[in-house]
């Protein structure tokens, strides 16, 4: 009996995030190199502000298979490695008067309730512990390179809601929402675990 589209759907997002979770699973501890690109942006009142986290891992992934809403996976990062190509304004977003990374280094993420929308879209729950403060947000994925194992996804999260900045006016006038992106290829399990 032929599977309907839904099924098929449901079948090639449920083998991406099993690839996903082969990767993790297969992963050298000491191999700490971040798997894709993990970026931002922000408004000031001269332009927006593009920058991105250098140093990002995933961290574990439990994969349901049968019930993909199940599934989640938690991503760590180092809040210090943002850069913005600008020293300056990277010492500031590093500041007690931003991200004060010298007390809240690691952010963290956990993607939860998958929700499949088509064969290469689905959404999620992502819980952000940032700043030391944590807060739920939508985000939604897509499958862009099935056979290279790479997915992106995007969310827009307001500063304000986790104590970070403040909203200073004038030339210097900081927009709340923030928006980041996720550019990830997932890696295959012979190169994540460095065999033959």
């Amino acid at each position: 009996m032929p599977l309907s589209s839904h099924a098929v759907a449901r079948l090639k997002v449920i083998a991406v995030v099993i690839a996903l979770a082969a990767g993790v699973a297969l992963a050298s501890p000491a191999d700490q190199t971040s798997p894709g690109h993990l970026r931002f942006r922000g408004h000031v009142s001269l332009g927006d502000v593009d920058g991105e986290f250098r140093d990002w891992r995933i961290t574990r992934a439990a994969i349901d298979d049968a019930h993909p809403e199940r599934s989640e996976v938690e991503v760590e990062v180092d809040v210090a490695s943002l850069d913005t190509a600008n020293v300056t304004r990277d010492r500031h977003l590093r500041s007690e008067s931003f991200l004060d990374v010298a007390h809240y280094c690691t952010a963290v993420a956990r993607v939860r309730d998958v929700r499949i929308e088509t064969a290469t879209s689905f959404s999620a729950s992502v819980e952000l512990d940032l700043h030391g403060h944590v807060g739920t947000l939508p985000m939604r994925f897509s499958i862009l390179d099935r056979d290279a194992r790479r997915i992106a996804g995007t969310v827009t999260l307001r500063r304000s809601d986790f104590g970070v900045g403040s909203a200073r006016g004038g030339i210097f006038q900081v927009a709340d929402e923030v928006q980041v992106s996720v550019d990830a290829v997932v890696p295959t399990p012979l190169a994540a675990g460095g065999g033959e």
